[in-house]
């Protein structure tokens, strides 16, 4: 029955190599193959779980009854899913749930491909120099929309980005809309129980108060690390706690969470220690040939490969690298900002969309896998001084080229008892094998809930080939295939 289904029997792993391999086999969630219906009554237990859900970004129990609730979407928006999720929150004893479309706003909607991942530099740059916009140009319609019509008290809008959404629609903002597809609609990873997942961001919050030191390594190349004092592992968890997206930099906890003056005190003694190599081929918009990018007192000094992203990219430093931005202690727009950890073990890289959707962060899920890292470069502050000075001067204002890594060990040397800890190993988030996790893991449905469902393969590392020549020069010949299950072992 489960063959006809379309689906495969959940054979669990705690992520065991392949023979001859360090690095966990690969594994595809073959669960989304199964016929989606239409049939909103059939749907409308999922959509009735999903609007009680209230960690995470893609909680929609956040929003209570009464309320007059907008949900912005775009045209890959499934109505099917729309609808079911509305007469959901609707049976909560939400007073009104209204949706507007991004081309309702004005906002000129695309076609993005995975296979284009140098757009993630183009897209953004322009909105922010030539239009001085802060995040995105689609916040900046919405909180124009929103003061048009003052009847709305809840907004669900975007795919990332909560805390700068938060700034475009104050208090009105409830969460990010990850229920644009069918697929996110099925997603285990908008399932996954809110107090399992809160569990884990909480560990790994507690992980960073004993950081003496980081180091982060991953076998595309990454090597990078900096030292952390004794004030600054107490000023980092505090602008660190993102739901599902906890900041593991150091430096960019600090800007989160502190003024500037705080930021800048910090980074004239971190910077100065802040030294390595990222590597990498994929960032939220798609993939581009292998790129390092080297890191000095906490600033780039060069970009190596990474082909038209990473052409763009160099164009970008040179072009702003005499600026001065108030509150950054050097020249320069080519900081080095995040090194954010995702921490659910269910997410995965999109499957029906990554190919064609009409929103710019097609790869955006992979970086919510567990143990995945995402890194940032970039000036950025919200302090309004810092945010003036880049208008008035069309400046970039915030990070926005990425990097991610599937397969990093993510390593906190530890203050208390002078022994490194690995966070995060060989992509496996450490947290989800803690005692206490797992009881919870099994009161809540097992511990299937801990294993991930989707993990890539990267020939050399996880898989039979050489990462170099059959992956670094041209991911996505390899990415299509792997997004078909091809490579995993148990298919």
């Amino acid at each position: 029955m489960v063959e006809q289904l379309g689906l495969r029997e959940f054979r669990g792993h705690h992520g065991e190599p392949l023979p001859g391999f360090e690095y966990p086999r690969p594994r595809h969630p073959w669960y989304l193959h199964q016929k989606p219906t239409d049939n909103i009554d059939e749907l409308m237990p999922i959509a009735r779980t999903l609007s009680r859900r209230r960690y995470g970004r893609c909680a929609l129990g956040v929003v209570e009854p009464g309320e007059e609730v907008l949900i912005v979407t775009h045209r890959s928006q499934n109505d099917v899913v729309y609808e079911a999720i509305r007469r959901a929150l609707l049976e909560r004893g939400v007073a009104k749930v209204e949706r507007v479309d991004l081309s309702d706003l004005g906002i000129e909607v695309g076609t993005y491909s995975a296979e284009d991942g140098w757009r993630e530099i183009t897209d953004r740059l322009n909105d922010m120099i030539n239009q001085g916009v802060e995040f995105t140009a689609v916040a900046r319609k919405v909180k124009q929309y929103l003061d048009d019509r003052p009847g709305y008290t809840a907004v669900i809008a975007g795919e990332a980005g909560r805390n700068h959404w938060e700034r475009a629609a104050s208090e009105k903002f409830r969460n990010n809309w990850l229920y644009v597809t069918y697929e996110d609609f099925i997603s285990r990873a908008n399932a996954f129980p809110d107090e399992l997942w809160r569990t884990v961001d909480l560990k790994v919050i507690a992980a960073l108060r004993d950081a003496a030191k980081v180091r982060i390594t991953s076998p595309e190349g990454t090597d990078i690390g900096w030292d952390v004092t004794e004030h600054q592992a107490e000023l980092w968890p505090k602008g660190a706690y993102i739901s599902g997206h906890i900041l593991g930099s150091t430096i960019q906890g600090i800007r989160f969470g502190h003024p500037v003056e705080t930021f800048l005190e910090e980074a004239k003694t971190l910077f100065p220690t802040l030294n390595g190599v990222v590597a990498g081929t994929s960032n939220h918009t798609g993939y581009f040939p292998h790129i390092e990018v080297h890191v000095e007192n906490g600033m780039i000094t060069q970009i190596i490969g990474g082909g038209k992203y990473g052409e763009l990219w160099r164009e970008v430093k040179e072009r702003f690298k005499d600026v001065q931005y108030p509150g950054f202690p050097y020249k320069g727009w080519a900081y080095f900002n995040d090194a954010s950890i995702g921490t659910n073990p269910k997410s995965y890289r999109q499957v029906s969309t990554l190919w064609s959707y009409t929103d710019s962060w097609t790869n955006l899920p992979e970086r919510a896998q567990a143990g995945v890292i995402h890194f940032g470069f970039g000036a950025e502050h919200w302090d309004q001084t810092f945010l003036s000075y880049a208008r008035q001067n069309k400046l970039p204002t915030m990070h926005f080229p990425h990097v991610h890594n599937i397969f990093a060990t993510y390593e906190i040397l530890r203050r208390s008892t002078g022994e490194w800890y690995k966070l995060i190993d060989k992509g496996r988030l450490a947290p989800l094998d803690d005692e206490d996790t797992i009881r919870l893991a099994n009161c809540l449905g097992g511990p299937e809930l801990l294993e991930y469902d989707w993990i890539p393969a990267l020939p050399g590392i996880n898989y039979p080939g050489d990462y170099k020549r059959d992956y670094a020069p041209d991911a996505v010949k390899w990415i299509r295939q792997d997004q078909e299950g091809a490579f995993d072992p148990l298919k």
